[in-house]
C-alpha cells in the first residue's frame, strides 16, 4: 500500500471537471468515452481470453448434459469436435 498513491478527492473532482494541467491524467468525459469506444489492444486481448475462458466453460458443461444421452461414438466426436474448435480459437487468438 506503500506505493500506491493516495489522491484527495477535491483532486479527483478537479480532475473530471477538467482543471488538471497534465492532459495525460486529465479525466474528462471525452476521455472516457474514447477510452470506451476505441479500447487498447492489450484490454481486447484480455477480454478475449475471458470469453475463450467463458466459452470453454459452457462447452463443458453442454458435453457432460448430453453425454448420458449420447452414444460412445458420438460422445467420442462431440470431444474431439470440442478440441478442435478450441484449437482453432487459440489459433484465431494467435493472429491478433
Amino acid at each position: 500500500m506503500s506505493d500506491e498513491k493516495v489522491e484527495d478527492i477535491s483532486t479527483i473532482m478537479e480532475r473530471i471537471a477538467g482543471g488538471g494541467k497534465d492532459d495525460s491524467s486529465n479525466l474528462s468525459v471525452y476521455t472516457l468515452m474514447n477510452e470506451w469506444f476505441n479500447p487498447r489492444q492489450s484490454l481486447m486481448k484480455h477480454v478475449i481470453v475471458i470469453q475463450m475462458i467463458a466459452c470453454v466453460i459452457v462447452g463443458f458443461f453442454l458435453i457432460v448434459v448430453s453425454g448420458e444421452s449420447l452414444s460412445p461414438d458420438n460422445l467420442m466426436l462431440d470431444v474431439l469436435g470440442f478440441m478442435v474448435f478450441i484449437a482453432a480459437a487459440f489459433g484465431v487468438y494467435g493472429k491478433l
